[in-house]
């Protein structure tokens, strides 16, 4: 039988996704104490956290592209670090849906969907989601909703479980919200009412944590009247936070009264192009055909000049080259690089379109030039990734190796790496390092299980006289293992 913290923490996590999605406002909390923290402590956040961030990754649902989980984790950790607790542990993950959604969760869980980041306009729309959802996470919101979560009902309770369980089964989310939703009517706006106040709170913190950062704090209005305006038009098709927190005329008011506020105390607002570039990247990458995805940005780049909205020539190129027309989508980027040279972006898309033309002059050219900024930005996670990349492509495997491992001797280590380190040293056949690179990889990811799994792998391969390997892998293994138990959810 499951301890009794342990079905709290269970039903606070139904309650918490069902009932949380992503909104920005304002409007003081009163203080309501320490007891929140007795109820969740730190590490039992932790544990939580990384269990619904190994949840997430398993789920495939996640946006699979280097550059923009990247520049996510960048926007993220830049709102961090100026938050009111920055030494908190985040994961951001940007989700492949076209649902206008994001979610924070206990342990620094933070989710954003594509159709949300789609639906922005400016990076300090963007941000201010992002602000508003870490805003949770270090008002502690997570303990105060799993507090009130234990006073409510074991029938209210059981209910809403037992819509979840049967959205599960059944595949439909708006199942299972309608089931909980159905509840007791006491008990729903006891719960909604509480999860205004936090949204009140988090709308007010986010915000501070929006222009400590350097963004422009109007963007969190400008993007409620947005939401506003779409939730007038659409009918009952509105976006899904919205359904059980709409935005207010209020609400928008106070937030751009705030807002002006703050812009009082600036100088500068940032407003990065890196910014529109992803969000291009994010249209061609989510748009199901290529097609439509190269007609759409043909006519943005038909009426707007390069020099001003580069990022519609990038969405083009990159249209193009989803349709595999590689010839166009390589005169597209060099266009942009040359009047953009030191453009990371614009030199991995020119690279990797002149790889894969399969052209033996253009592989060349791409190759030079993506070791020739390698010289020089080797710090570079996303660049180093796609020159290692290339380089396996084209068979130069000892070389990619040598770049990977040179990788990690000077910067943090990123699952990224490892994971090609692991293809790269298959390929050269040394298995034992190549099955090591594979535990690194999922040790980073959080999925202790398979990392263990690829050392026990490792082991047997291993000769039997190599003791000293044989006992490095041991303590490894012995060290994740402990870790295993450490973060386990209590059974």
């Amino acid at each position: 039988m499951k301890k009794q913290v342990t079905l709290y923490i269970n039903l606070f996590l139904c309650i918490t996704l069902m009932y949380h999605p992503v909104y920005a406002q304002e409007i003081k909390l009163p203080d309501i104490g320490a007891s929140s923290s007795i109820a969740l402590t730190p590490h039992m956040e932790e544990q939580i956290g990384r269990e619904i961030a190994t949840q997430i990754r398993n789920s495939h649902q996640i946006i699979d592209d280097l550059e923009l989980n990247e520049y996510l984790q960048n926007l993220g950790y830049s709102l961090v670090a100026n938050s009111d607790d920055a030494y908190q542990n985040f994961h951001f993950f940007l989700i492949n849906s076209n649902q206008i959604n994001a979610f924070a969760t206990p342990g620094g869980v933070v989710a954003v969907y594509s159709g949300l980041f789609l639906t922005t306009d400016t990076e300090s729309e963007l941000a201010s989601v992002l602000g508003h959802e870490i805003a949770h996470v270090t008002q502690r919101h997570i303990a105060r909703s799993f507090e009130k979560a234990s006073q409510l009902s074991l029938p209210i309770m059981a209910g809403m479980i037992a819509g979840i369980l049967l959205s599960a089964a059944g595949g439909d989310s708006g199942l299972g919200a309608a089931a909980a939703l159905g509840l007791s009517a006491a008990g729903q706006q006891a719960q909604i009412n509480y999860t205004r106040a936090n949204e009140k709170e988090a709308d007010r913190v986010g915000m501070r944590y929006l222009s400590r950062s350097g963004y422009d704090p109007s963007g969190m209005p400008a993007f409620f009247q947005k939401l506003e305006r779409k939730n007038r038009y659409v009918g009952k098709n509105y976006p899904e936070f919205l359904r059980t927190h709409p935005i207010t005329i209020n609400r928008i008011a106070e937030a751009t009264q705030r807002a002006e506020q703050h812009k009082r105390e600036m100088k500068l607002f940032k407003s990065p192009l890196t910014y529109r570039l992803m969000k291009a990247k994010l249209t061609v990458l989510t748009a199901k055909n290529a097609d439509r995805a190269v007609r759409y940005y043909q006519a943005k780049v038909d009426k707007n000049e390069q020099t001003i909205h580069p990022e519609y020539y990038f969405g083009y190129g990159l249209a193009l080259f989803k349709k595999r027309s590689y010839g166009e989508s390589i005169s597209i980027f060099k266009a942009l690089h040359d009047a953009a040279p030191q453009n990371v972006s614009y030199i991995i898309a020119l690279a990797n379109a002149r790889i894969a033309s399969g052209k033996k002059s253009a592989i060349r050219e791409g190759l030079k030039l993506l070791s020739d900024t390698a010289k020089n930005k080797s710090y570079n996670l996303v660049l180093t990734a796609n020159y290692a990349y290339a380089l396996i492509q084209t068979e130069q495997i000892k070389k990619s190796i040598q770049l990977l491992e040179n990788y990690n001797k000077d910067n943090f280590q990123h699952p990224a790496i490892y994971k090609l380190l692991s293809t790269a040293l298959g390929k050269n056949k040394e298995l034992l390092k190549a099955h090591i690179a594979e535990s690194n990889y999922y040790y980073l990811k959080g999925m202790l299980s398979a990392s263990i799994e690829q050392l026990e792998i490792a082991k047997k391969i291993t000769p039997k006289n190599d003791f000293y390997t044989l006992s490095k892998l041991d303590a490894r293994k012995q060290a994740y293992e402990d870790e295993k138990i450490l973060y386990k959810l209590e059974e």
